[in-house]
């Protein structure tokens, strides 16, 4: 090998740059949790894309684990696929139909209208 040949920059390939970015993601998800990866975890990056996936306990959890897999620079997007062990709490339904919100006033029967003061 030339000297020249040996100062070359080296380039890597795209999936040497995804894995970089997958341990660093890992690094940074890891910290998030105490030093560990969490078990059942798995992170994937193609194209500077990170992609979770596995079962963690809470919704919580999931969302912090997301938030700390798009700390690293250069990437590009999180696609949060983790399943939780307890269900997301139920929302609340929303206005009754019948509640008079958007009430359309020639659906009303005519008569008095008594509003009180």
């Amino acid at each position: 090998m030339t000297e020249t040949e040996s100062q070359a920059p080296r380039r890597t390939s795209p999936d040497d740059e995804d894995e970089m970015m997958r341990e660093r993601v890992g690094t940074c998800i890891a910290e998030f949790c105490g030093g560990d990866m969490p078990d059942g975890v798995a992170v994937h990056v193609v194209d500077r894309r990170v992609t979770i996936t596995g079962l963690v306990d809470d919704i919580d959890i999931a969302q912090r684990i997301e938030k700390a897999a798009s700390t690293p620079p250069g990437i590009l997007g999180v696609s949060n696929q983790l399943t939780t062990r307890v269900p997301p709490p139920v929302e609340p339904p929303g206005q009754p139909q019948s509640s008079g919100m958007h009430a359309d006033p020639a659906s009303k029967p005519p008569g008095q209208v008594n509003h009180k003061v």
